[in-house]
């Protein structure tokens, strides 16, 4: 399916189940016998776990339909779905697994090529899925400003531009998307960018991210504040560099500092459903969720912290001026 249409859909679940499987991790298990094949899928658990991996065994009879499958895709670092069918002869098997759609798999992993080859092969084959999954940016503004007595992301650079614009063009050449989040007037410059309404009842950057994430479930999020003037194309580029198999997100923190900083951080769309459930707690405090273990706390490198120094104050605005 197109974006287009993926963005006409408007994150409807609906419209979930038509996506094709060729970048979600849902592999097809064949060969053996259901007895063979199960003693696989244990020693194969054990060894995802050890690399901090999450799997799901889908078995004949629980329903393959694609809407099933592509919910578990978004709980799960990779689905096997067991193809039923009894085949000593043949070699068990991992493959693409299509959804139906025409065209045999393009690719397959067989376990007679030996244990550790066969695991390098599939945390390859993970590796390729995840940089297959678009990466989009959700900027959050609308914010009462109260300290600083206006709205930041309208305050100005010294060539006239916004804040507002200035992150949108820091973002548009390193992502498939950019969209905005929140209330307030817009800059004439960006008066046509896509703008997510807040969901009701929910406040602050909770509201940003659970809005992007149902809109697009199947993409991942770069999160930016609107009042951090200097987030740079190599800070954003450091934080995508470290995704891997397994690593729902990086929200990353400074050197000697525990406190996280979820708010220039990237998020896996695995890691929305976190948050629809810190949602249903009653908790607002974005940080909870991003606190996840299976989220990436990496430590800010020296000479890029000042992309995630954030402006409150006039003082504040006042020592970035100058």
């Amino acid at each position: 399916m197109s974006r287009k249409k993926d963005q006409d859909k408007g994150g409807k679940t609906n419209g979930i189940a038509m996506q094709s499987f060729s970048r979600l991790p849902v592999f097809l298990l064949t060969g053996g016998t259901e007895n063979s094949r199960a003693d696989y899928v244990r020693r194969l658990m054990v060894e995802l776990t050890q690399s901090s991996l999450t799997a799901v065994f889908h078995r004949k009879g629980d329903g393959s339909n694609p809407y099933t499958l592509t919910m578990l895709a978004q709980r799960y670092d990779l689905v096997i779905v067991n193809s039923g069918i009894e085949s000593p002869e043949t070699p068990i098997m991992l493959a693409a697994f299509t959804g139906g759609e025409a065209g045999a798999p393009s690719w397959s992993l067989s376990w007679e090529e030996g244990w550790p080859r066969f695991i390098a092969g599939l945390l390859e084959k993970l590796r390729e899925y995840g940089r297959r999954t678009p990466v989009w940016g959700c900027v959050l503004i609308g914010g009462r400003s109260s300290r600083m007595g206006r709205p930041k992301h309208l305050l100005k650079d010294g060539r006239g531009k916004t804040w507002l614009e200035n992150t949108i063009a820091t973002l548009h050449p390193l992502l498939d998307g950019v969209v905005i989040s929140g209330g307030g007037v817009l800059p004439e410059a960006v008066a046509t960018a896509h703008r997510l309404p807040d969901i009701p009842g929910v406040v602050g950057p909770l509201t940003g991210i659970l809005a992007a994430g149902r809109w697009q479930p199947l993409v991942s999020w770069l999160l930016v504040a609107c009042d951090m003037p200097q987030v740079s194309a190599e800070a954003v580029s450091w934080l995508l560099a470290g995704r891997r198999p397994g690593c729902w997100g990086r929200v990353p923190k400074f050197a000697g500092n525990d406190r996280l900083e979820p708010l220039l951080a990237w998020y896996d769309f695995r890691s929305i459903h976190l948050f629809e459930e810190q949602l249903y707690s009653g908790n607002m405090r974005i940080g909870e969720a991003a606190g996840d273990m299976r989220i990436d706390h990496p430590i800010i490198p020296e000479e890029l912290c000042s992309a995630w120094e954030n402006v409150n104050t006039p003082e504040q605005l006042q020592a970035v001026e100058r």
